[in-house]
């Protein structure tokens, strides 16, 4: 079933610390300094993710391609757009859990090695 773009902000303000914010002249959903998603910014059918490579972002593209794209802007970019008349829960989610463990993963503080 697909989202609509309320449900899937619903969908992405679930989530423990994300908030809303505007950032280069539309709504953007972050989880304290990080980028979380954008939903219909640019394009109204549009939900914007981040991903960690290019292969994940091409592998997913190849499998999926009714719901997963990029344009030309995003081809140097690890993000990915979904189509929202596409998308349902579940996988929003579960790209969502996957951004946010990112997220968390790079804000732990470094530990540095013991003096000798």
């Amino acid at each position: 079933m697909s989202l609509t773009a309320a449900q899937a902000r619903k969908i992405a303000l679930s989530f423990e610390g994300a908030v809303e914010r505007y950032s280069q002249g539309g709504p953007e959903i972050r989880v304290g300094d990080d980028y979380f998603v954008r939903i219909g910014t640019r394009e109204p059918d549009t939900v914007q993710f981040k991903l960690e490579s290019f292969e994940e972002r091409d592998a997913m593209i190849a499998a999926e391609p009714h719901l997963f794209y990029i344009t030309d802007h995003w081809k140097g970019y690890k993000g990915l757009l979904a189509r929202l008349s596409a998308l349902d829960a579940p996988t929003m989610r579960a790209l969502l859990k996957q951004r946010l463990r990112t997220i968390e993963a790079s804000s732990k503080p470094k530990r540095k090695p013991p003096k000798r």
